[in-house]
């Protein structure tokens, strides 16, 4: 019956077994409880399955676990980046040089140009720059802007990085490019590409470079004279003068007084001299002396050769139409004749030299055996203090506003007065003075006539608007725009206008040739006055208040805002 298999009708129970417990399933060992092996099952009946014994008599040499598990998945293949992520950011490399066919030329034939070629292999596009060289005489940089280049022996096909061959040429429309190296990624890569690259070659030498290499030696090993100080005993030689002082000047300060009487009116000027070709231009200081802007330009000679004796010409020279030249002036100025506390005469002003900077006391000391003065003093003080004179602003004319005329006598550029300050006016632009005004009669017909007086206490303006009167002849609207009003009998450097302190029940103002006298004023006027009475006087707060109680108006609400004047009376605000 072992040997039956295990579907229904062919297994039998033990009519035979007696014992149907079930043993324990846990063990106890030091206080906890572990699961036993189970071995033996209900009744102490052999297991045959989930017994040890079982397992231990199982053949696993011969257990095949893709009977029970299934088959393996293979390994993942590896994702192939695209190129633009493969070779973002690399580019081959390549030295070479061009050679361009000079003409008409005795000194070279040909012209050496080395140049740099990167090609870019994320998409295959070529960029050509030549290195910067100083004092070339031709355009350098990039010569060939990055792109596909056609290949001229491959129709249709661009050039490939498999095309540069070092010892070779390529061809960009054109212009051909022999290649001399290239730089070490660029040999590992065609080298793992399955290229033979050869060892880097040299460049060709430039014959002008050459040349001109030959020449700077010569002249470096030639001891130095000071030709630039000689008096015509050495010949000049303008390109080794070139050579030798390009970038190099000499910077001297001056002074120029126009006006001798007043020696605090110097003019500070920096002369430049440029050693290169004993050219100098003059500019005006713009740290130093009075700066009251007079010249626009600080350009005071441009660059030019300074003669010594301007106006000694021949007799017979047409001064009329042409310009003095080299056969004209025979002495020009030279780095010998600035000494520090000369005179120089500059197209007949003269400049007194009153200091230099180091790099021209060096010159002059190790080139041309001088030593320079200490600097001098340019103004003359007293009691260590200057004593300028204050020059006194002429009265005002009656045309324009004075503060106006001013600011013409303090600049030769005038600006604008400042007269507001911008804090204080948006604090209280909106806030306003009204009074109504009574004008002292011209005629029998201005008892007829009622103005409306505001005054901005953010810029301190005042405008009148002339009420509607009937069948009196006058136009209402605006009287006076809004200004600062200045009173009747000051001067006009005191600057004394009309405010807060002078406007009262029955004061009087002075506008445009006439008289006014204030008769009224509103609610607000009143409260303002009680919140800020150190801007008013006591009698105008008592005068305002004894109006209004006359009028019933301080316990009113409803007139708390407004004038004592019809609604559709026209009021312009006077900002």
């Amino acid at each position: 019956m072992d040997r039956l298999p295990f579907i229904p009708g062919f297994r039998f129970n033990d009519i035979t077994k007696q014992y149907f417990n079930l043993s324990a399933q846990f063990h106890w060992k030091n206080g906890y409880a572990l699961p036993k092996v189970k071995s033996t099952g209900i009744g102490k009946s052999i297991l045959d399955v989930d017994t040890i014994l079982y397992g231990e008599k199982f053949d696993i040499a011969g257990y095949d676990p893709t009977l029970t598990y299934g088959k393996a998945k293979d390994d993942p293949r590896p994702i192939d980046p695209p190129n633009f992520v493969k070779f973002d950011r690399k580019c081959l490399s390549f030295i070479g040089y061009t050679q361009h066919t000079i003409n008409n030329s005795p000194i070279e034939t040909f012209r050496v140009r080395k140049v740099k070629i990167t090609y870019f292999l994320v998409d295959d596009t070529i960029t050509v720059v030549e290195p910067f060289v100083k004092n070339a005489g031709y355009v350098q940089g990039c010569l060939l802007k990055r792109g596909q280049i056609p290949n001229p022996n491959r129709e249709g096909r661009p050039w490939h990085w498999s095309d540069f061959i070092i010892g070779g040429e390529v061809n960009f429309y054109g212009t051909a490019y022999r290649l001399c190296g290239c730089d070490m990624f660029t040999r590992k890569y065609l080298t793992s590409m399955g290229m033979e690259v050869v060892d880097n070659q040299r460049v060709i030498d430039d014959p002008y470079t050459a040349i001109r290499q030959q020449k700077l030696q010569w002249v470096n090993e030639q001891p130095k004279l000071p030709s630039l100080a000689s008096d015509g005993k050495f010949a000049e030689d303008k390109l080794r003068q070139f050579l030798e002082y390009d970038g190099k000047v000499l910077r001297f300060y001056a002074t120029w007084n126009s006006d001798i009487s007043d020696p605090t009116e110097c003019k500070h000027f920096i002369i430049v001299y440029y050693l290169t070709d004993d050219r100098l231009e003059i500019n005006e200081s713009k740290t130093m002396g009075n700066n009251c802007g007079q010249n626009l330009s600080p350009v005071f000679l441009s660059k030019m050769k300074l003669p010594k004796h301007w106006s000694t010409l021949p007799p017979n020279f047409p001064s009329i139409y042409l310009e003095a030249g080299n056969d004209e002036y025979q002495e020009y100025y030279r780095p010998r004749d600035f000494i520090i506390g000369n005179t120089i005469s500059v197209m007949g002003r003269r400049f007194k030299l009153y200091d230099c900077d180091p790099f021209t006391r060096d010159y002059f000391r190790d080139m041309l055996k001088i030593v320079q003065p200490e600097p001098i003093q340019t103004i003359k003080l007293k009691n260590n203090k200057l004593n300028m004179t204050q020059l006194a602003i002429p009265p005002h004319t009656g045309i324009g506003d004075p503060d106006d005329t001013r600011q013409n006598c303090l600049s030769l550029i005038p600006k604008p007065p400042k007269t507001l300050d911008f804090v204080t006016f948006v604090l209280n632009a909106t806030k306003k003075l009204r009074y109504k005004l009574k004008m002292v009669p011209v005629y029998e017909i201005d008892n007829l006539r009622n103005f409306i007086m505001e005054y901005c206490i953010g810029n301190d303006q005042m405008s009148i608007v002339e009420l509607a009167s009937k069948n009196s002849g006058f136009t209402k609207g605006r009287f006076m725009a809004a200004t600062r009003l200045r009173k009747p009998g000051t001067s006009i450097d005191s600057n004394e206008f009309y405010g807060p302190k002078d406007f009262a029940i029955g004061a009087e103002l002075y506008a445009k040739g006439l008289v006014f006298i204030i008769t009224e004023l509103d609610v607000w006027s009143y409260n303002y006055m009680n919140e800020n009475k150190d801007m008013f006087t006591q009698d105008a707060i008592d005068g305002a208040k004894l109006f209004l109680e006359s009028k019933n108006l301080l316990n009113s609400q409803e007139n708390a805002n407004e004038i004592s004047v019809p609604e559709s009376t026209p009021i312009l605000s006077a900002t």
